[in-house]
């Protein structure tokens, strides 16, 4: 073929390929990976080192890398890098919610997002009065108002309110972000599970609802996270989740996302079960690859979080005897605190298997881990009416008496249920809180319950007055 022929054919090829929105043979697109380094005062020196750490990571797997390092890390220059990033990573500071400087209504146009230069002039200083700027999820996602003074001025909003344009499935990756990954700050309190899980949600919002295909944090090192998505383009982000430094499966939460359908957040307590050092977290479809398409995967299950305390495992499992009536059973946070609870009557005595038996510093008395059944999930409380098939059934409970005056009812620390019934059994309202310490509360009646077990005790004041609560080794008559 003549060369001009065949010149002309390829431009022509090439013309209708570009038409048609088709890649040519041979045209290969880099990824585009942008770094962001905010200004952290003294600690962005370092911040820097590590971003370029990254940034000599991801060149290596064939990436394009921007780099927009403090002190020239504004809206406008960021903004501009990330427009088309199939990668944004982000060291700096964070603000999440829920933290102690707000209560309330979240702050979005500050919180979830980045802090940034307010101009190049300002150094590494993170004043965030005067030098530094938190250009929140209302800046992300082009929403802000002229309310938000310091925002509007220096986040883009009066000048573009547009927000960010990174790339279809892109992945925006938070790294030594405090609140990210669910932390708290170091001078603060250490985070419950229930605000670690609260402040990845809200950090994740803008970046999911932008398209992202996921959203990591991490204080464990992000490298090894970018190389992955590189490297591994059909690889599930739940297994590159897997892959993360200092990932472990034993100290995982897994969650459904509240705001994104059929997304899931991951949290993880990396330090003691108390301590509330939550340094990683995903959020995402864990099934969708760095590719776009959806593939093959698992989702791992977290074994359950047993509470500081004693565990024993039972192997085989265990077999506990349910008789028939109204029963809670529980689940806890690390701490001991509870984060959810099922109530169920029975209508018949029953057994579900247990894999075990716990202790707990929060909580009085001793629980059995039921792994099927009703119960599935929860911790179930030993009692007269909940124990080990292998154990002596308790002795029958004492005869129904009325207390004039009322007796003192002690109630150990930790967990419990209080119930009304309807005149044939059937619960009609329920109220559950825990004790920080042992305490006590007058009853009026000792009594046995239609198709209830065991004898209940009617309390005459405190949290469960106008409740009954069952007689047992937590809740008695000293």
């Amino acid at each position: 073929m003549p060369k001009k022929i065949r010149a002309a054919l390829v431009a022509s090829l090439t013309l209708i390929s570009a038409q048609l929105g088709i890649v040519p043979v041979g045209a290969v697109t880099a990824p585009k990976v942008v770094i962001i380094v905010g200004p952290t005062g003294a600690q962005t020196t370092d911040y820097r080192s590590r971003a370029d750490d990254v940034a000599t990571a991801a060149t290596a797997a064939g990436a394009n890398v921007v780099k927009v390092y403090s002190p020239n890390a504004t809206w406008a220059a960021v903004r501009a890098a990330v427009n088309g990033a199939n990668i944004v990573i982000y060291f700096g500071h964070g603000n999440g919610y829920p933290n102690p400087y707000t209560s309330g209504t979240e702050p979005t146009d500050r919180d979830n997002g980045w802090g940034l230069n307010r101009t190049t002039s300002g150094g590494d200083s993170d004043d965030w009065s005067a030098k530094m700027v938190y250009c929140g999820e209302k800046a992300l996602l082009g929403t802000l108002t002229s309310s938000s003074t310091a925002q509007w001025n220096y986040c883009g909003g009066s000048t573009n309110t547009d927000g960010i344009h990174p790339a279809a499935n892109w992945v925006m990756i938070y790294s030594n972000a405090c609140y990210a990954p669910g932390a708290s700050e170091g001078w603060d309190t250490p985070a419950t599970e229930s605000q670690a899980m609260q402040r990845v949600r809200n950090y994740s919002y803008p970046a999911l609802h932008l398209g992202a295909g996921a959203y990591f944090a991490t204080d464990m090192g992000a490298q090894g996270i970018v190389e992955d998505i590189l490297n591994n383009p059909t690889m599930a982000f739940g297994q590159i989740a897997e892959r993360a430094n200092g990932y472990d499966l034993t100290r995982q939460r897994h969650f459904a996302h509240p705001d994104i359908s059929g997304d899931r957040i991951w949290i993880q307590n990396t330090g003691t079960p108390s301590s509330g050092t939550y340094k990683l977290a995903y959020a995402g479809k864990p099934a969708m690859s760095p590719s776009g398409a959806t593939v093959a995967y698992t989702e791992p299950t977290p074994p359950p979080p047993a509470p500081s305390g004693t565990i024993t495992p039972y192997s085989p499992a265990a077999k506990v005897t349910f008789l028939k009536g109204t029963h809670t059973g529980y689940k806890f946070d690390y701490a001991g605190a509870m984060t959810a609870q099922k109530t169920y009557t029975l209508s018949s005595s029953s057994s579900a298997s247990a894999s075990q038996r716990g202790t707990f510093t929060a909580q009085s008395g001793t629980w059995f881990y039921i792994t099927g059944g009703v119960w599935g999930g929860y911790w179930v409380r030993q009692s007269s009416a909940i124990y080990l098939q292998s154990a002596p059934v308790a002795m029958p409970p004492p005869a129904n008496a009325n207390f004039s005056p009322a007796k003192s009812l002690s109630f150990l620390r930790g967990t419990h249920t209080g119930y009304q019934f309807s005149s044939t059994g059937s619960v009609t309202a329920t109220k559950t809180y825990t004790l920080g310490t042992n305490s006590s509360a007058p009853t009026t009646k000792r009594w046995t319950v239609t198709n209830q077990v065991g004898n209940w005790f009617y309390v005459s004041a405190g949290v469960w007055a106008g409740f009954w609560v069952r007689a047992s080794d937590v809740v008695y008559l000293p």
